[in-house]
């Protein structure tokens, strides 16, 4: 129970502060499609998705190492940070100068020449991002998720404030775009920086922790870097598909923006709650699997599936029913809209796989996650070369959910096997997805009634959240349980033992 409570402060505590980066992330994407436009924001993405495979295999293992040893044993803290952050310069300098030096052969598997030039711009990203994640580490295991917050809430302010500015100083606004990644990583690691060494932490000799720091961190590094190069490939085949379909380079790269640049990452500011909860889960269940507490990692475990559903079933029908207007009215692009309302299923998927994922790698299961999303992978690409010259965005993001539901199937199996957990988060599964169609129709009737449009999409996206929200509790998939402890208000005062001897012997005397 106080685990629990401890893991609930947490999530509300994460949630809140990732809100508002969300929240300003929101509205800084909107700020940004509406100065370099959808062909920008594809080729931007194409760009990002290659800068983030180059992230992931600097920053992805090493951290949840740290978290994870921290959370065990924090004396450790001090040297494996030393370790974690000799490790992330050296790989971060070797992986700058490869780019460098390979800038032409890579540049010419993008799909788009400037794309190369904004990797090369962000690349010393990549040194500040290494500092950042060998302090982060500590403080993320020591659960100070506070201060981990409150350094990513700084960075997003940074990237918001640089970006801007710098679109006001350069005149290729793409550029400024990306170099504004370098000063909002470089503000980051400073501040963890400030974080860690304000908690009187101090760093150690990391001479024996270089060796258990690669070996753990390895395989998790090797699962994300997989997929992040997914992202990538991803960022590639579907322009290259959009093509086969008689599109052209900027067509294609309009279409790709639309979808996977504006529409999807919206459907990630929902579950955003899912994702504050998946993060305070890492060392908390990390911590519970070292001292073999099995009530506990299944109590947890259940809990955070059914949670992860339900989120993703409320926002689900607000999603498919105002889509387009949503599109239209953050976008100014009606294109953004329609791929928006059409990918709006895919919340329930993502939310699960999220939780499942990060489960994996707090039960020591990284290489199993590794090989779950990699079958996951292989059945959206199998679906979608399929339908080559005949590809379009509804059957990218049907091969996608696809792929999302079989890894997560896989990963359940994974867990069950390793925890033991019940398969409790099934039922309120199928009541969700029973419930959504009758709630998207709720959802398109309000907004049909209204015909002032942002108050008809308010009032339709609280009253489409609110309905669903209220099947789910009369259908069962939401359990209150309230416990009532009943105690005495006053208890009777102990007679003091001198008066307890009087009243004897006066009794005795009567008798």
């Amino acid at each position: 129970m106080v685990v629990m409570k401890g893991l609930a402060k947490s999530v509300l505590t994460i949630t809140a502060f990732t809100f508002v980066e969300r929240i300003l992330g929101f509205f800084f994407k909107i700020y940004l499609s509406r100065e370099i436009g959808a062909i920008g924001m594809g080729v931007y993405s194409v760009a990002l998705s290659f800068f983030f495979v180059l992230l992931t295999l600097l920053t992805s293992g090493i951290p949840l190492t740290v978290s994870k040893s921290t959370a065990k044993n924090g004396a450790d803290s001090g040297g494996i940070c030393s370790a974690a952050l000799i490790v992330e310069l050296i790989t971060a300098v070797l992986l700058s100068l490869a780019v460098l030096a390979l800038n032409k052969p890579l540049g010419s598997i993008l799909a788009d020449a400037q794309s190369m030039a904004l990797v090369i711009i962000m690349l010393p990203a990549l040194v500040f991002s290494g500092v950042y994640s060998a302090f982060r580490g500590v403080l993320w295991g020591e659960k100070k998720f506070t201060s981990v917050s409150i350094v990513e809430l700084i960075e997003q302010v940074a990237r918001i404030v640089a970006c801007i500015a710098l679109i006001q100083l350069f005149r290729n606004k793409l550029n400024a775009v990306a170099l504004s990644m370098c000063v909002a990583c470089a503000v980051s690691a400073a501040a963890c920086m400030i974080f860690y060494f304000c908690g009187k932490r101090k760093l150690k000799s990391p001479k024996k922790y270089f060796k258990p720091l690669l070996a753990s961190s390895v395989p998790v590094t090797l699962s994300r870097t997989t997929s992040s190069l997914n992202n990538y490939a991803t960022a590639v085949a579907v322009p290259f598909l959009l093509m086969s379909t008689g599109l052209n380079t900027e067509q294609s790269m309009y279409v790709f923006g639309s979808c996977v640049g504006m529409a999807l990452p919206l459907l990630y500011l929902p579950i955003t709650v899912v994702g504050s909860l998946a993060f305070a889960l890492i060392p908390t269940l990390s911590q519970a699997y070292a001292n073999n507490d099995k009530k506990s990692m299944c109590s947890q475990i259940e809990g955070a599936l059914k949670f992860s559903v339900i989120v993703a079933a409320i926002m689900l029908p607000v999603f498919g029913a105002l889509g387009d207007d949503l599109g239209t009215l953050i976008y100014g692009n009606t294109d953004a809209g329609i791929f928006l309302k059409q990918a709006a299923w895919l919340l329930i998927p993502l939310s699960f796989e999220n939780i499942a994922s990060s489960m994996l790698n707090s039960l020591d299961l990284e290489k199993k996650s590794l090989i779950n999303y990699l079958i996951g992978a292989a059945i959206t690409y199998i679906i979608c070369f399929c339908f080559y010259s005949r590809f379009d965005m509804t059957v990218f993001m049907a091969a996608f959910g696809a792929g999302l539901i079989v890894s997560s199937v896989l990963d359940v199996i994974d867990i069950k096997r390793r925890s033991g957990m019940k398969l409790s988060f099934i039922r309120p599964l199928l009541i969700s997805i029973a419930a959504t169609y009758p709630a998207w129709l709720f959802t398109e009737y309000v907004n049909s009634i209204i015909h002032i449009k942002l108050l008809s999409m308010f009032v339709a996206a609280a009253g489409g959240a609110c309905f669903m929200a209220l099947l789910l509790v009369i259908f069962g998939a939401v359990d209150f349980e309230i416990n009532l402890k009943l105690r005495r208000d006053k208890k009777p005062k102990a007679e003091k033992p001198i008066k307890t001897r009087r009243a004897k012997k006066r009794k005795n005397a009567i008798a």
